[in-house]
């Protein structure tokens, strides 16, 4: 029994002192980041927002994913959160923008905008990204916008530039 106490006493302290990964975003820069993109009078470039996000934090994807899908942030902020998750392509945020387009609980106007910016992204499996787009061909809110981006994509995918090296290639 006193075994017991300890490992419960235990397991309460290391919870206490050491959080879950969920809740490892600084506060702080949550909210710092936050009010940057909650700017509803200026629709300012992405480059910029992504300038001002990196002077708060180099890791900012996981801030933008938590206010992306802040179901009690205003849909503005959320939606800007999503467009510039284009900035940052990897699994998690491909992750991410695929978990808010299946929500059919979602607000409409995010799954449209996260089914835009998940089609922008150039960096993830094609085949995988054109398979999970047709699953919402047929989705009464979704299918006109899943059309939509096919067609879009279907023109421009094989003229993308990447920015970065566009950047380069500007600055030399």
């Amino acid at each position: 029994m006193k075994q017991i106490v300890q490992i419960i006493i235990l397991s309460v302290t290391l919870f206490i002192i050491m959080p879950i990964g969920a809740n490892d975003i600084d506060h702080q820069k949550y909210q710092s980041i936050k009010e940057i993109i909650s700017n509803p009078h200026h629709q300012e470039e992405v480059e910029i927002y992504e300038e001002r996000i990196r002077k708060v934090t180099d890791e900012p994807l996981p801030y933008l994913i938590r206010i992306a899908q802040a179901k009690d942030t205003y849909v503005f902020i959320r939606a800007r959160a999503i467009q510039l998750l284009e900035l940052y392509q990897n699994q998690t945020s491909q992750s991410a923008l695929e978990k808010t387009i299946e929500d059919s609980h979602e607000n409409s106007h995010i799954r449209k905008l996260a089914i835009r910016t998940y089609s922008k992204f150039s960096k993830i499996d094609t085949n995988r990204q054109s398979n999970f787009i047709k699953r919402f061909e047929s989705d009464k809110e979704l299918g006109p916008i899943v059309k939509n981006q096919q067609k879009f994509n279907g023109k421009t995918k094989h003229n993308q530039f990447d920015k970065k090296k566009l950047n380069q290639l500007n600055h030399q």
